[in-house]
């Protein structure tokens, strides 16, 4: 009885510690880190969500990007952290895609962070080179392809990025002739491909807009499921002959394991509030992302579903992003 009462009494201690160090947070600057380099749409989600969450936390967000090694660097130091509620960071597919491919970790994806909002989609397009590249349709693409080996180029963001990993699976379920071409950034590739040294890359609809209406791109297919709503005359992968495919990139924010539960759910609940100010959409509407928001549990429901399909997607890719 004695013992009962006792743990009884620590656990009261603890509940009402960790009621009293919530309610008092923050009271130092938030630290938000970024696996990425500062200037792209990661960086621009973070910035243009930490000016908001300065103004109705009262205190200063910190952008800190750290990127490298495909966001485990970013990633590690985010696990690494103290879990007091004073370090946040993106996560992307990145996360699940490095623990799918059976990479080397300095943590464990599925639980040592915790999941506070998913923050946007940011469905993919299947650009090629308008001149090189004559065909209209994927289903013409892809059939081209096969009869011509060697013949489509691909420009990837090197082995295990998204774009590698997205058009390896359509590669995989198509059987198209491809040879994918590692680059170590967008603009290179992009560069490339407007160039006509390779044929195509898969690229975000707000990057390759400029280039489709001036004609030197073609969009042949979108990786959603549905057709975008700032693109809606591109064709999803999936009604041109290929169902199962979907794939869209995420940003994510997540904390350390560890983190007080009620800090956890005073930012999502903040981070919700600022995803809907007009301010905030009219500066990540244009870059292409699909803001979604919503409660800790689904962002959690929809990280383990992510590694689940990845864990199948690089089993079906001969398990590596090569």
């Amino acid at each position: 009885m004695r013992i009962r009462s006792a743990a009884l009494a620590i656990l009261l201690v603890l509940s009402s510690t960790a009621l009293a160090v919530a309610q008092s947070w923050p009271s130092q600057p938030i630290r938000w880190i970024v696996p990425y380099p500062a200037g792209g749409g990661t960086d621009l989600m973070a910035r243009t969500l930490g000016v908001y969450l300065e103004k109705s936390l009262g205190q200063p967000i910190v952008v800190e990007n750290k990127p490298g090694a495909s966001t485990v660097t970013g990633t590690a130091a985010l696990a690494q952290a103290q879990p007091d509620g004073y370090t946040v960071g993106m996560v992307f597919d990145s996360l699940a895609i490095n623990a799918a491919s059976g990479m080397a970790l300095p943590y464990k994806a599925e639980t040592d962070l915790v999941p506070v909002i998913h923050l946007a989609n940011v469905p993919l397009v299947l650009i090629v080179n308008a001149e090189q590249v004559p065909m209209k349709t994927l289903p013409e693409l892809v059939a081209y392809a096969k009869a011509h080996p060697g013949w489509f180029t691909f420009g990837s963001l090197g082995p295990g990025s998204p774009h590698e990993i997205g058009f390896l699976w359509l590669k995989a379920i198509s059987k198209m002739d491809a040879l994918v071409v590692p680059y170590r950034g967008v603009n290179p590739a992009l560069q490339d491909v407007i160039a006509g040294q390779i044929k195509g890359m898969f690229l975000g609809v707000a990057v390759a807009d400029e280039f489709i209406k001036s004609g030197k791109l073609r969009a042949i297919a979108v990786t959603s499921t549905t057709r975008l709503k700032s693109a809606p005359d591109i064709p999803t992968i999936a009604e041109q002959g290929y169902p199962e495919y979907d794939f869209t990139t995420f940003y994510g924010l997540a904390a350390p394991k560890g983190t007080p539960p009620a800090i956890v759910s005073k930012l999502n609940q903040e981070v919700n509030k600022a995803l809907q100010l007009p301010d905030v959409r009219s500066k990540i509407d244009p870059t292409g992302a699909e803001i979604t928001g919503g409660t800790q549990k689904q962002f959690a429901d929809f990280l383990e579903n992510n590694l689940s399909k990845f864990r199948k997607i690089v089993s079906l890719t001969n398990g590596s992003a090569k």
